[in-house]
């Protein structure tokens, strides 16, 4: 199917009302407009459509204008998140897919690093209830860790732009450190959130996947920095030995956690992380079908979504016939 068919639904999208529908009360990739604009401009361009690239780039831009994104707690406000699905990583991720795809400077630093800032200022805010860790952030009161509303997520954006200063790099890997520190003994698992004594989550949102996956991101960006592999490798055995849960998607289930394995395949080139990465996808090629039937939290709306239904898989099983070029859909880049 041609890449042209995602272009032209997506330009019905700007049409409506703000807040019309919830997705456009959100600047993000995954859940708001700047995912549908900074996609829409990406397929156009595959498609060379000047155009419709130029329409989802300015709408974009409009976006990135947004006066609340580089608002910090210096300047008199929290406002606005700072997590991948809802906040201002998510916006951030969104800028760097579209530079990527585009060219640097597409979306531009002057409009990027001033929101960089408002999230390690928001950080430094969060941290001080708890000075052990340079960064902290709440999502809805809770201080979570994971990926999806919490610091993985959130270094992880941060550890795309290698012009972090001195004192912000310290900042991210101090944070890192503190985690990796405060790791379940027993089972070298991650925390929900802080404070958190459950150690029962093993995916891409909460617990070792989406930890694991930023701590490869980290030690690809600061080689010097033996821990971080060592962490990543680590957080891989933990989805070795607890992965295979009962759910198929990304966001908490087995195509999401095949992906520590692949992200540890790059990091590494050892094979073993390929076997894992295979031996995860068989099962899920074998027990998709019961797996979505026994998931209560999925719906006939999600059975086929990216995040929660067997789009996922399909994202993971493509990736698996290129394993060195692997991204985990929404969060690699």
């Amino acid at each position: 199917m041609s890449i042209s068919y995602i272009v032209f639904p997506l330009k019905s999208c700007k049409s409506y009302h703000p807040y019309s529908f919830p997705w456009t009360r959100h600047m993000t990739f995954l859940c708001g407009r700047g995912g549908v604009y900074a996609l829409g401009a990406v397929a156009a361009n595959y498609c060379r459509d000047q155009q419709r690239r130029d329409f989802y780039l300015d709408s974009f831009l409009e976006v990135a204008r947004d006066r609340d994104l580089p608002i910090g707690p210096e300047d008199g406000g929290f406002g606005m998140s700072y997590d991948l699905l809802y906040g201002r990583a998510g916006f951030l991720w969104a800028a760097l897919f579209i530079n990527k795809h585009l060219g640097a400077e597409t979306v531009p630093n002057d409009l990027l690093m001033p929101v960089v800032a408002a999230v390690l200022a928001g950080g430094r805010a969060g941290s001080s209830v708890n000075t052990a860790c340079p960064l902290m952030y709440r999502w809805h009161g809770t201080r979570y860790w994971g990926a999806a509303h919490g610091l993985a997520g959130i270094l992880h954006v941060l550890l795309h732009f290698p012009t972090l200063s001195r004192d912000d790099i310290e900042d991210v890997k101090g944070t890192l450190r503190y985690m990796m520190s405060n790791r379940f003994p027993h089972s070298g698992n991650y925390p929900v959130s802080e404070g958190n004594p459950r150690c029962n989550l093993v995916q891409w949102s909460h617990g070792a996947t989406g930890i694991g996956i930023t701590l490869c991101k980290a030690s690809e960006m600061l080689p010097n920095d033996r821990e971080f592999r060592d962490a990543a490798i680590e957080a891989g055995e933990v989805v070795w030995k607890s992965g295979l849960v009962k759910k198929v998607g990304l966001a908490d289930g087995v195509a999401g956690n095949t992906y520590a394995f692949l992200s540890l395949y790059r990091l590494t080139g050892e094979s073993i992380y390929l076997d894992r990465a295979k031996a995860f996808a068989s099962c899920l090629y074998h027990n998709q079908r019961n797996a979505l039937n026994l998931s209560p939290s999925i719906g006939a709306d999600s059975t086929y979504s990216l995040f929660q239904g067997l789009a996922g898989v399909a994202c993971l099983w493509f990736d698996l016939l290129a394993p060195e070029k692997s991204k985990f859909p929404g969060y690699e880049i």
